[in-house]
């Protein structure tokens, strides 16, 4: 029966605190939240401390403790890390300026263009040239660690040549 009270009273009070906090004007309304967060967490805390069941709260603040000064001395190499986040960005965004320089001309693939691209001299047969097609292709393939910009180009080489 005491439990049912307890119900009731949260819920009185938590659409007392609602209906509160939808009226209040708009620069009031942050300080009503936050200082109703903070009454909710004190008395969870509470309510937690009177019934026995705060032992993992004492738990965790020791473990929060124990690993501070690892967590600390990892701190000396977040301007490490930066680096290499920077050192990534920069690769990054010159591979993809290499991309769209490539992207400059977007045409019709020439043939001299398409046997340079797939390696194959100026008499190559239909079957050298669908050879060298596979052989590029399984080196530079999207699922293989490829782009799919090289995989385009290879397909177009092998398109111009065959007609």
């Amino acid at each position: 029966m005491a439990r049912i009270i307890i119900l009731f009273a949260i819920i009185a009070i938590g659409l007392l605190l609602w209906h509160k906090i939808s009226n209040a004007p708009a620069d009031k309304r942050k300080n009503l939240i936050f200082w109703s967060t903070t009454g909710v967490i004190i008395g969870t805390l509470v309510v937690l401390a009177a019934t026995g069941r705060m032992h993992w709260l004492y738990a965790l603040g020791g473990t929060i403790a124990a690993f501070t000064p690892r967590v600390i001395s990892a701190l000396r190499y977040l301007p490490l890390i930066n680096r290499f986040r920077q050192q990534y960005t920069q690769q990054k965004s010159q591979q993809s300026g290499q991309q769209t320089a490539g992207r400059a001309n977007p045409g019709k693939m020439t043939a001299e263009q398409a046997r340079e691209v797939l390696g194959v001299k100026a008499d190559a047969s239909k079957e050298e040239i669908v050879m060298a097609h596979r052989r590029m292709m399984q080196k530079v393939h999207p699922e293989r660690g490829g782009t799919d910009y090289l995989a385009a180009q290879i397909n177009q080489a092998k398109d111009t040549l065959l007609g």
